[in-house]
């Protein structure tokens, strides 16, 4: 294939540059929103830095003596243990989401000078135009590893194109093949499908290597957590996947529930992309070339994700897979003799632009506002003022450099707590949770419990948002007294932090308390 003209690195640096120009541009608008206060959008971020201060301590888990894996990634809570325990740790999630979307962006343009893509018009806007069409930029505002695996996802892409093109397998892939499973557990099914076209392009036993580079520390991590008398799979992905009490309807429940999730418009676009991927291996030129396997890889690790991955909650869980549609639609595109080929994925990149800019733009600057008037909030009350154990069921801010014990509720951090919110059958269960670790305070989304909460929890008032929180579990957070105490210095305390409130929250005392 005839490589475009203009210099190698020219897409690469320009999606490179407007990756960060975007990301800080929109990092500035929120922080001015917020009021001046850096957050994250989501309370994330936190709950693998407390993760982080655990491991640098010698434990793992989010309170001292007490394993959890409430960690959603094997190794960003490694890259998170500098400067815990210091307030400059705060930056660490910003700092490697920079770089993760550095990287994409980098990558990103590299694959599209590779697809013959040069620094003309259509290159230039294809390069500039994708971190943000395919929600990069969205993607590393999270503060989550989902950067970083979106990098690794885009690297595959890469070095899969270097092997079908020329026979090499490169260092970049291999890296991405190792470190996108133990980034996110769903990069398994992208570096198993690279490492199954090294075989079936001949090199078997690399491609076995490659296989067991991709399984093996997922499957020693699982092993360490058994060893720790915790499940196999991190608590916080069984947490989050199962949404309320277990049934028994099977997998007619399962198959209608994935039906009924392709109306949401994220499903969509990935649909969309498939599409794409699917019409562009039946063009002329296409199906002989060796890239026709970047389609078939495509197709499978998206296939896959729709079926049994997650979507939503800032867009963050499927963007790896979008963007891997997108590179591999393109490079495919690219060397097809049709010439209006590439139009196809790029009219897919502006029905995923539609969608993902407008939130950009309208959303997000906002979100970090909201964190910071609630849960920031509940965070200050809990380590400034109250200073004992405490419960939530919405852990990260809480949680982090907080010398005392938090209990959560949900069962992210907590194994019991989440058994007995799957199994439905306990009528106020965290009444005896909270009185096993000597919990006197919650603060909890009360109509997270459909079971009750505690039948003697004395009420003592709402934390209420008056700004927008979408992205929030629920705008007012409930504060309880779970013991038979006198609840006058609380209420004490409750005044003294209220006075702090900003003017974005108000707390309101419960009817017949002395607030």
């Amino acid at each position: 294939m005839t490589q475009p003209a203009g210099s190698a690195n020219t897409l690469a640096l320009m999606s490179l540059v407007a990756a960060l120009a975007s990301f800080a541009a929109l990092q500035y608008v929120a922080f001015q929103i917020a009021g001046g206060v850096f957050q994250y959008p989501l309370d994330d971020p936190y709950i693998h830095m407390a993760i982080a201060e655990q491991m640098r301590a010698g434990g793992y888990g989010v309170n001292a003596g007490e394993y959890a894996a409430a960690a959603s990634s094997v190794l960003y809570p490694l890259l998170l243990i500098p400067f815990a325990g210091e307030a400059a740790q705060r930056f660490m999630p910003l700092v490697w989401n920079a770089v993760g979307l550095g990287l994409a962006g980098y990558f990103w343009g590299r694959i599209l000078w590779l697809s013959g893509y040069g620094a003309g018009r259509i290159g230039l806007l294809l390069a500039l135009a994708g971190p943000l069409a395919l929600h990069m930029v969205g993607l590393a505002f999270t503060g989550m590893e989902h950067a970083l695996h979106l990098a690794a996802s885009l690297a595959i892409v890469l070095g899969l194109i270097h092997l079908l093109d020329r026979g090499r397998i490169t260092p970049i892939l291999v890296a991405a093949i190792l470190l996108a499973p133990i980034l996110r557990f769903e990069g398994l099914a992208l570096a198993l499908l690279a490492a199954g076209v090294v075989v079936c392009r001949g090199r078997i036993m690399a491609g076995i290597g490659l296989a067991a580079l991709a399984v093996v520390p997922v499957v020693a991590f699982s092993l360490y957590l058994t060893s720790l008398g915790l499940d196999p799979m991190p608590s916080s992905i069984t947490a989050k996947l199962a949404t309320g009490p277990q049934d028994s309807t099977g997998s007619s429940s399962w198959i209608a529930s994935k039906l009924s999730g392709l109306a949401g418009r994220p499903q969509q676009i990935l649909v969309v992309f498939l599409a794409v991927a699917a019409a562009l291996a039946l063009f002329r030129g296409v199906r002989h070339s060796p890239r026709v396997w970047l389609l078939v890889v495509g197709v499978l690790a998206g296939g896959a994700h729709v079926l049994f991955a997650k979507f939503g909650w800032m867009d963050r869980y499927e963007i790896y897979i979008l963007a891997t549609l997108a590179a591999v639609t393109l490079a495919v595109a690219g060397i097809s003799q049709i010439q209006m080929a590439p139009l196809l994925p790029a009219a897919a990149m502006l029905v995923s632009a539609s969608f993902y800019v407008p939130l950009l733009i309208t959303e997000y600057p906002k979100t970090t506002r909201a964190i910071e008037f609630q849960q920031g909030q509940m965070a200050r009350f809990a380590k400034d003022f109250l200073k004992e154990p405490v419960a939530v069921n919405d852990l990260g801010l809480v949680v982090w450099q907080n010398p005392d014990y938090v209990l959560d509720l949900w069962g992210l951090a907590n194994h019991e707590a989440r058994r007995l919110r799957l199994s439905g059958t306990q009528a106020f269960w965290p009444d005896a949770l909270a009185q096993d670790k000597n919990v006197s305070v919650a603060m909890v989304y009360a109509r997270w419990f459909q079971a009750g909460l505690g039948e003697d929890w004395v009420p003592l008032g709402t934390l209420r948002l008056r700004v927008r929180g979408t992205y929030l579990g629920a705008p007012h957070v409930q504060f309880f007294l779970t013991d038979d105490i006198d609840p006058a210095p609380y209420l004490a305390l409750l005044k003294d932090w209220q006075a702090g409130l900003p003017q974005g929250a108000e707390f309101v005392f419960a009817e017949g308390i002395d607030g």
